[in-house]
């Protein structure tokens, strides 16, 4: 390689980084979760698959959050096979395929727990889904360079994130990969609708 062709390679490569840095988010750990705690009103499509000691499934994912008010609707294959879980801070509804109607409890976790066996912290996810901890326990956390969370441990679950974008001045992940207790359950999200 010639010397002027190796000198313009270089260059290249470095305004290349250069631009790739432009787009990472600037700032440290504690500024990135403080801005993700004001958003509590949103919207995320995408899929999501669901991995049990005896089963496993995917579906196309619609999920509303609005503080504390949820909408979790997960449909099969050309809309088969649909399940709704909604509810708030005082009660929730679920309804499963095949169901004539929704039944209810005063939590998500109870309904699942009763109906699917599945004792999972459905509260805690609307942080998850996020990149965030819940506040309502302990976190170990993993950042990488950006201050963006790259893992977490909270309540024996494994939690891990990638392909973030920048939403609205937020950076959320588009993959959350969520993993314990023989269960993983994975967040393929397509599209962030943010309202805050």
């Amino acid at each position: 390689m010639t010397r002027p062709l190796k000198t313009l390679t270089l260059i290249s490569v470095v305004l290349l980084l250069s631009a790739c840095a432009a787009f990472r988010p600037q700032g440290g750990q504690e500024h990135l979760q403080d801005r993700l705690s004001e958003l509590e009103h949103w919207q995320v499509r995408g899929k999501m698959s669901v991995r049990t000691p005896d089963d496993g499934a995917t579906g196309y994912l619609d999920w509303q959050q609005q503080q504390r008010e949820f909408d979790i609707y997960i449909a099969g294959p050309l809309g088969q096979g649909a399940t709704r879980l909604s509810g708030d801070g005082h009660s929730a509804e679920l309804t499963l395929p095949g169901w004539d109607e929704p039944r209810s409890a005063e939590s998500p976790e109870e309904l699942m727990l009763l109906y699917m066996g599945w004792n999972f912290p459905v509260s805690d996810i609307r942080y998850w889904v996020k990149g965030q901890p819940s506040p309502r326990g302990d976190a170990v956390t993993t950042y990488d360079e950006s201050g963006l969370l790259s893992s977490m441990e909270q309540y024996g679950w494994e939690i891990h994130y990638s392909r973030y974008s920048q939403q609205n001045g937020f950076w959320v992940p588009g993959l959350v990969k969520v993993s314990g207790y023989d269960f993983r359950f994975t967040f393929s999200i397509r599209e962030w609708t943010l309202y805050d």
